[in-house]
Parts: C-alpha cells; structure tokens; sequence
C-alpha cells in the first residue's frame, strides 16, 4: 500500500471549514494533526498571514503532514505533544491567540493498517494501540494488570453490555494461561465468548481497551478544559467524535463552559459553577451527509459540535 493510499480521509472538512475559517483569523490549531487533512483543508481556504500549530502523539504521521503542508513553510508548526497538555505545548504567545480549534477524535487509517500498531483486530500484531509508540503502557500491559471488573466496566462504557462480563472473563482466562500475546489473541478470547456480530463486537472491544491504554476520555475532557484559557475572544473550538462516550464529554463541557447547570459534575477539571463563556454554535451535532458517507465510510459515525468563546 503506497503512502498516498495510507492518508487519512478527514471527516467532515466542508463543515469545519464553514464554521472555523474566517477573514479574520491568524492562528489556527489542530490538536489532532495526523497526517495533516484537516490542517491543509484550513490552511489552503484561510487568510496567506494565518499560522497553523499542529499536535500529534504519532511521531509518523507528523512526518507526512510536515511533507504534506510544506509548501506553506514557516507558517506551520508541529509539536509532538498530547492535546491534554496543549497548554504546555503552545508557544506562550499563543494562549488566548488561538482563532480556531480542530480536534478530531478519530483513527487515522495509517494507524490501523500498519499492523505492527496493533489497533486492527483483522490482522495480527502486538498487543500495542497506543497513539504515541515509543512511551506509556501497552495493551498488552493493560490487559495484564487490569481486573476483571475494570474490564467490564469499560466494555460496558463502550458498548458491550450484555456480553461485558463475560468478554472479561474469556480475556482473563487466556491472559493466566499465557495466551495474551497478539492482537489475534485478543481477537479470539471475544469470539469465543461472541458467535454472531462478531465484527461488530470485536471493534467496540478493541476501542475499549485503546480509550483505556490511551485514557482518551480523560484527555479529551483535559483538553476541551483548556479552551476558555487558549482561544481568543471569538475564537471557535470544533470537535469532532466517533463515539458516544466522546461525545458526551463534548457536549457536557460545551453546556458547561455555556453557562448550563450541568449534573454529575463532568470532572476534576471543571469547578462545579463555570461562567458563560462559550456560546454554543451547534444544538444538536452535525452528522456526516450521505454523499461523504458513501465516499468515506470511516466518518459514518462521526458528529461535530463547535462552540464560540465571548
């Protein structure tokens, strides 16, 4: 498979762009760069004096969107750094600078076709899935040292309620005879325990245990958290999620940062009475048309919510 045919397809650009690209803006960042779809889409409709900074976890698939966005030259910067700490990652300048905002939460295609990532429960690979390859805990590691009711609670987060317990216990049988190894491992200890959907079932397991091994949750609400220090007044954040248990952090801290009272707390990171501060710009999320759909069948799942600093 060529390089070309590895870039990811970025999920709905018409609409970020609509709703983030404006005469007025001068820097625009996208937490989740990839191999930099989103940022050239920006960069080619934005303003010749606005600046992109891009951050991403996969030293890789900075190295394609450097190749990609650089015939815009100094006008791009990318930073290998989780979005959770964008406010560390940034240049000083650029907290409260910030025009536009981009993250999408999802898989890039480069990352689940290269096997040795171990994201792709088609082919075998180590038990990897972590975003930023060369730090942290593996899934391997993960699938070791968690209990069986961490298992089930996060299989039940991601959707596998009713066979939630027992795609634990199959796992913890296989990882205490020493058969947890490889991607097809994992793969088998769910088909074992699921006999129609398997596919279905298989990637809801798979993306349980990467959200776990990646805390993509937590850094999710880490980052979205940052937004009322890194935007500028009318500055404008636009996130894009694959899942419910993503868009759900989206929507309460958008509601919180709005002014909403908003129950449970949504997290540490939030005070329990925020100020308005965000106008919300999208009352329900916007899904994908049917025309990118049937170009792109990876965005099916996706919904975008975009919200406004004042």
């Amino acid at each position: 498979m060529t390089q070309q045919e590895m870039l990811h397809v970025p999920a709905m650009v018409e609409e970020v762009k609509s709703f983030l690209v404006r005469p007025s803006i001068r820097m625009i960042l996208d937490l989740t760069a990839g191999t930099g779809g989103h940022s050239l889409a920006l960069l080619k409709a934005a303003p010749e004096q606005c600046r992109l900074i891009g951050l991403d976890l996969d030293a890789e698939a900075l190295e394609v969107a450097g190749d990609r966005l650089r015939e815009f030259g100094d006008r791009v910067t990318l930073i290998k750094a989780n979005f959770a700490d964008v406010l560390d990652a940034v240049p000083a300048d650029v907290v409260g600078s910030a025009d536009a905002v981009i993250m999408d939460c999802g898989i890039s295609r480069r990352e689940i076709v290269t096997s040795r990532r171990g994201f792709s429960f088609d082919a075998e690979g180590p038990l990897d899935m972590r975003f930023n390859d060369s730090s942290g805990q593996t899934a391997k590691s993960y699938l070791r040292s968690a209990t069986l009711e961490e298992l089930t609670e996060i299989f039940r987060e991601y959707g596998e309620t009713a066979h939630a317990r027992r795609i634990a216990k199959a796992i913890g049988a296989r990882r205490d005879r020493g058969s947890m190894e490889s991607t097809l491992d994992l793969a088998a200890a769910v088909k074992s325990v699921i006999r129609t959907r398997q596919a279905r079932s298989l990637a809801r397991v798979f993306l349980a245990v990467r959200a776990a091994v990646n805390r993509e949750k937590e850094n999710l609400t880490s980052a979205i958290a940052a937004m009322p220090l890194l935007l500028s007044a009318g500055g404008r954040v636009s996130v894009i999620s694959y899942h419910s248990v993503e868009d759900r952090v989206v929507k309460t801290l958008f509601n919180r940062f709005s002014g909403k009272r908003v129950h449970p707390p949504c997290s540490e990171v939030c005070s329990s009475e925020e100020k308005k501060v965000f106008e919300v710009l999208t009352r329900k999320p916007i899904t994908p048309t049917r025309e990118e759909i049937a170009s792109n069948p990876s965005a099916r799942s996706a919904k975008l919510r975009v919200a406004e600093k004042m």
